[in-house]
């Protein structure tokens, strides 16, 4: 019994040991976000609108790359009509580092988690999603880089939900949109600076 004790306490301080020495990396971003798509009563398909969003990533050192968490946040509407959506990305994402020259680094990864879309024409609004990103860093000093990234997210959605709308131009006219698919594809354009401590 004092053996396996033993054994799991030198366990214990030989991981907090190696995660001590772990640099933590902190990212706030500024992007542009697009793609996503709904249809009418009449199957006219209608894109979610671009805009801007923002994102904040919180990772740690592994090996030759990063582990940590993505939080991502698109507020937009749907063109032609008076409806409004926001979604929100929650993701676990692993990448791995490319050193290119001297202080700049190329970087590929994924991200696994859940999606949380708040718009009329949906009733399950949390569903699974998926990341794959990649970009450049460049490193001012130890402590400071400046970061960007491309990155392509995907959604389970509800199609079976469909909601009212109004149409802008007489403001009385109402149309029925929903979800074209059960899979809805963004992609996002970021850039932001990256502290280490």
């Amino acid at each position: 019994m004092k053996t396996d004790f033993r054994l799991l306490l030198s366990l214990a301080i030989f991981s907090l040991s190696t995660t001590a020495h772990a640099e933590i990396h902190l990212s706030p971003w500024l992007g542009y976000t697009f793609g996503g798509s709904v249809e009418d009563q009449n199957q006219n398909e209608l894109d979610l609108e671009g805009s801007e969003s923002y994102a904040l990533s919180l990772e740690t050192d592994l090996d030759k790359g990063r582990i940590g968490v993505f939080y991502a946040n698109q507020n937009s509407q749907v063109e032609n009509v008076n409806a409004d959506s926001s979604i929100h990305y929650l993701h676990l994402q692993s990448s791995i580092y490319y050193p290119v020259q001297d202080k700049w680094s190329s970087y590929l990864g994924v991200g696994l988690g859940a999606s949380y879309i708040d718009a009329d024409w949906v009733k399950d609004e949390l569903g699974f999603s998926a990341s794959i990103f990649g970009g450049f860093e460049y490193q001012f000093t130890d402590e400071l880089a400046l970061n960007t990234q491309l990155r392509w997210l995907g959604t389970v959605v509800d199609n079976d939900t469909s909601g009212v709308c109004n149409l802008p131009t007489t403001g009385n006219e109402s149309c029925v949109i929903k979800f074209k698919t059960d899979w809805m594809n963004q992609f996002s354009a970021n850039i932001g600076l990256t502290w280490s401590f």
